[in-house]
């Protein structure tokens, strides 16, 4: 049933009673302002447009701001004038309201209007204010386009009506931002606000307002066409023959799309947001309907119409746009240069000879971007060869797919020296990629809800095909150096783009993906002629593009016989060069927060170590014990070039030969390591901290005598310094002491610690005096509110690595605290933990420890496995 509107009349009567307190007055105010709000939401619940509610709401506080100005203002001494969003008449429930006072003389009846401004304040408005006189105004926006943009937006509310007409006129001066100079001004805006979210509309958490897609860009739109043809709405662009009326469509379906989302978040949240995070994401699919399905999660349904929303505004965005600047710029008449029968150039602009190009010549479809891609004086494409594109996708068939020509075109887009990523990014936005490709187009706007992947599966995509390109530009050498210099030595580039452009080709199907897409590359390379050994690499690399960062990050790099398992999977030198090329561009594209230098250093020694053991003349231990033997000679060696006998250290050394110190370390580490302990009291407690270490992570050292529960307080102690761990080693000596060597990152930023050592030391040394510290679960508000809606079943396995280490291996949600209770757990049941590799993927942490029991041999009893299981499922999941 419909609510009745709430009224005025109490409030209105309030204001203009001085017998009334202003407590009263305020209190009315603010239940009015509470009754209307609730109405609305009650509409919004009840299926009222939201375009309706938010003119309706601006309406309303247009009556509300009249009153309140009539009773604090004399008559004729200023002008209030709504701004902004107010301006354009559409207010969300709890958006700012940004109003100017425009005055004659800025020095009368300041009084009055600061209690005007604070009474507002008092009610619970945000107001953004400011107040100008004419001049002021024109100053203010010649300096801020901004400000400028506001001012065009404009809109009498009460006052001096003729002040405000006066304004209007701004307008017309023909200094103050002319059509060319605001479009330039409002162009780089939207450049500067995409780069702040890396030029994508697939954001984990997207602003629904500024991220590219997003409210902005439509209003962008607006701005400019209201200050050229001064229209008042993007209809009008339809009368004007500069947009479709398909085109209008889409754009005002998701303004109201986008619209619909901010009114529900405002709703859900009881104040302004724009932010569209986790929990709203899964409270709006279930409010506007979406249900779980066996193939999607209802909050994946929603993501995905938002992205599909958003990418119509960036493809009409990119086109109107485009055709201002060929309205407000293009020369009269023309230049034009003749490419070929089909193309031309237009004032630098590429566009096609005539309308029904691609009837004749479907080809070019296709042709059009191995132009674009040769060609560094054009500028771009011109709308009207970009809109002609869209509306002819329909010719990209079976027929079309299955021409040799096209195929070798589409070959040949992949095997340019240059413009491969910018020619994949076009094809993709005007749909020639998806079409072309089918399976491409079941990934296209896939969303994948959890932390890691902060893209949609396609957009992701093309992050890695932009990462593998910039590995062969020089202007970024300083980014991957290594990755340069390989990507230098590689004989066909394409076949790297090409398994970057599979790899995670086959998600959201079911079943392994890499599996699924090594099968669609092979088909692929078939279809498209080429050879056996190509076709064969692209699928291999498809196939495996998972297992070097599986490898760096959570098996021993120590360990001879995990490179030479590595190295054999390898087979080869090329093999390698590639994988590593197509993991670390993968990795990158996956987030901006999950590269660092840590990663970095793994994936370098996994690389590294493996190169070596490829390498025919290479002398490569068989097993730890003779590695242990090189290191040792190669350290003393180090040692001795410092001045430093065997006989100062050798103490030190006797006390760790039966630990795998010496083995899962270089030389130069043990030497380093030797050179900091060797004087050391050994039999006192010793900690040590490198914020510099070449690893990249923070390295802490602890030399301290053995005790119950050590590795799970230490972790504890570094999880209340708000650090991630990311790796620890932990070697038990003959005289009763322990090293533990700890590597951990700025749990913020997952970059290395620069700060305070002595604080950071002098907390762990304190709280390690403390031999009673219990397993807690530390809250982490940031941590804990993007992990709770996200449902990871704990999964524990075990794997005997040899007679003497157990690998096990913990799949769990990242909750606070996990180290230590995994720690607790261990030391319960009487094992021993002698290696940790931590690595977290987003909500997810899947970490690898090797275990044995006190005597050093591997956990291979069935009861035992079992004992330990039930302690870290007791701890883990009982949070």
């Amino acid at each position: 049933m419909t609510q009745n509107r709430p009224s005025l009349p109490r409030f209105v009567t309030a204001l203009n009673d001085s017998a009334v307190s202003s407590l009263d007055t305020l209190k009315t105010g603010r239940e009015t302002l509470k009754q209307f709000a609730d109405y609305q939401f009650a509409q919004f619940e009840q299926g009222v447009a939201v375009a309706e509610l938010i003119k309706e709401r601006a309406t309303f506080i247009d009556q509300l701001l009249k009153k309140i100005w009539h009773h604090y203002i004399p008559k004729e001494a200023a002008t209030l004038v709504a701004v902004g969003g107010y301006g354009r008449g559409e207010l969300q429930p709890y958006s700012d309201i940004d109003v100017l006072i425009l005055v004659n003389d800025t020095c009368n009846h300041q009084e009055a209007f600061s209690d005007f401004i604070t009474f507002l304040w008092d009610l619970g408005f945000d107001v953004g204010h400011a107040m100008r006189t004419l001049n002021d105004c024109v100053k203010a926006g010649l300096e801020d386009v901004a400000t400028a943009t506001n001012l065009l937006e404009a809109r009498w509310i009460a006052g001096d009506y003729s002040l405000f007409e006066k304004l209007q006129n701004i307008w017309n001066q023909t200094d103050f931002w002319p059509s060319q100079e605001f479009f330039k001004a409002k162009y780089q805006e939207q450049l500067n606000r995409h780069a702040r979210f890396n030029e994508t509309v697939y954001q984990l958490e997207p602003n629904i307002k500024e991220s590219p897609g997003g409210l902005r860009d439509i209003q962008t739109i607006y701005w400019v066409a209201k200050r050229h043809f001064k229209a008042h709405s993007i209809n009008e662009l339809v009368q004007r023959n500069f947009l479709t009326m398909e085109e209008y469509l889409d754009i005002e379906a998701a303004y109201k799309f986008l619209n619909r989302i901010r009114f529900a978040l405002h709703l859900m949240k009881k104040r302004r947001e724009d932010r569209l995070q986790f929990e709203q994401q899964q409270f709006i699919a279930h409010l506007f309907g979406y249900t779980d399905t066996a193939e999607k999660m209802a909050v994946e349904q929603f993501m995905s119409s938002y992205y599909r929303n958003v990418q119509n505004v960036v493809k009409m965005n990119e086109i109107l746009l485009q055709h201002f600047r060929e309205v407000l710029f293009d020369q009269e008449p023309p230049s034009i240069t003749p490419i070929n029968s089909r193309f031309q150039l237009v004032n630098h602009y590429l566009d096609i000879h005539s309308v029904d190009v691609f009837i004749h010549y479907p080809t070019a479809l296709l042709e059009v971007f191995l132009i674009l891609e040769n060609a560094d004086h054009i500028h771009g494409l011109r709308s009207n060869a970009i809109r002609t594109i869209r509306d002819h996708l329909y010719l990209i068939d079976d027929s079309f797919r299955n021409d040799p020509i096209n195929k070798a075109l589409f070959m040949e887009i992949f095997r340019q020296p240059k413009g491969v990523n910018a020619a994949l990014k076009r094809m993709h936005s005007y749909g020639i990629l998806g079409e072309y490709l089918p399976v491409f187009k079941k990934i296209t706007g896939l969303m994948q809800f959890n932390i890691f992947h902060a893209y949609t599966v396609d957009d992701h995509t093309i992050l890695t095909i932009r990462n593998l390109r910039r590995f062969f530009v020089d202007t970024f050498t300083y980014e991957f150096p290594t990755a340069h210099q390989i990507a230098q030595n590689l004989c066909k580039p394409e076949l790297l783009f090409l398994a970057g452009l599979f790899h995670d080709i086959a998600k959201g199907r079911g079943g392994a993906h890499e599996i699924l897409g090594a099968l669609d590359a092979a088909e692929f390379a078939a279809q498209h002629h080429l050879s056996n050994k190509d076709g064969a690499l692209i699928s291999w690399l498809v196939r495996h593009h998972l297992e070097f960062s599986g490898v760096a990050q959570r098996k021993d790099l120590s360990d001879p016989n995990v490179i030479r398992r590595f190295a054999e999977k390898m087979g080869d030198q090329e093999h390698l060069d590639y994988l590593y090329l197509l993991t670390v561009a993968d990795v990158c594209a996956t987030s901006s927060e999950v590269w660092n230098d840590w990663k970095n250093s793994l994936f370098l020694d996994l690389y590294n170590e493996t190169t070596t053991a490829l390498s025919q003349t290479a002398s490569i231990p068989k097993d730890k014990s003779k590695k242990a033997l090189q290191t040792q000679e190669k350290a003393k060696e180090l040692l001795s070039q410092r001045g430093l006998a065997s006989p100062a250290y050798q103490a030190f050394w006797n006390s760790l030969v039966s630990s795998e110190f010496f083995s899962r370390h270089n030389a130069s580490d043990v030497a380093r390591i030797t050179t900091t302990l060797y004087q050391a009291e050994l039999s006192k407690t010793h900690l040590f901290l490198d914020d510099k270490c070449q690893r990249g992570a923070a390295e802490l050292l602890i030399y301290m005598p053995d005790r119950d529960y050590l590795f799970a307080q230490i972790t504890q102690i570094l999880d209340k310094l708000n650090v991630n761990v990311v790796e620890a080693r932990i070697y038990a000596t003959t005289k009763g002491m322990t090293l533990v060597m700890m590597y951990f990152l700025s749990r913020d930023k997952l970059t290395e610690i620069h700060t305070d050592h002595l604080h950071i030391l002098r907390e762990i040394e304190t709280q390690l005096r403390d031999p009673e510290i219990k397993p807690s679960g530390l809250y982490n508000p940031i941590k804990a509110r993007r992990i709770k809606h996200f449902d990871t079943p704990t999964q524990i396995t075990f794997s005997d690595i040899n007679e003497h280490l157990t690998e096990l291996s913990i799949c769990t949600k990242d909750i606070p605290g996990l180290l230590s209770k995994i720690g607790y757990a261990l030391k319960s049941c009487n094992i021993r933990l002698h290696d940790a590799k931590i690595h977290t993927e987003g909500e997810k942490a899947e970490d690898v420890f090797l275990i044995s029991d006190i005597h050093n041999n591997a956990i291979s009893q069935k009861q035992a496995k079992g004992a330990l299981t039930e302690a870290l499922l007791d701890l883990i999941e009982k949070t």
